[in-house]
């Protein structure tokens, strides 16, 4: 029987704070068209924070009965000059539906440090066929390690 153990197991700084190390950032915004390229910025995610964990919570955003919706989520610096590059599609690739219907949906992604703030971007990569009013909702877990 072999044993694998992180790289990092014994020298990952443990704690922060007085309080632990963890991190919990959310937003919400409540688009009013949802046309083809149109980008959504729910949240701002604080420099120093290792992203661990991203979940959509969002009401059905095409209501028509045969919806056409479809998105991608990634990651955009607040400052382009700061960086880091854009990732448009970094958490969920293009064409994703997620958005045709009310749902909460949990990412899947390595986890990512970021040393910078950055926005949490959903870009419609379809527009709705009949599109309707309603909130789009990130909420980002992870840990709260510092700027290097």
């Amino acid at each position: 029987m072999a044993t694998f153990s992180a790289t990092d197991l014994n020298t990952k700084p443990m704690h922060m704070g007085g309080y632990g190390n963890m991190a919990l950032a959310w937003g919400s915004v409540t688009p009013t068209a949802g046309a083809l390229a149109d980008v959504y910025k729910p949240l701002r995610i604080p420099a120093g924070m290792t992203l661990t964990g991203l979940e959509i919570v969002n009401d059905d955003l095409d209501s028509n009965a045969t919806p056409l919706m479809a998105c991608k989520i990634g990651y955009e610096p607040v400052n382009s000059t700061d960086g880091p590059t854009a990732d448009d599609d970094y958490f969920v690739a293009a064409g994703s539906t997620i958005l045709r219907s009310a749902a909460r949906t949990s990412m899947n992604f390595q986890p990512v440090k970021f040393e910078k703030d950055v926005w949490v971007t959903v870009t419609l990569t379809a527009a709705a066929a009949t599109f309707a009013s309603g909130k789009v909702t990130a909420i980002a877990t992870g840990e709260a390690t510092g700027v290097k």
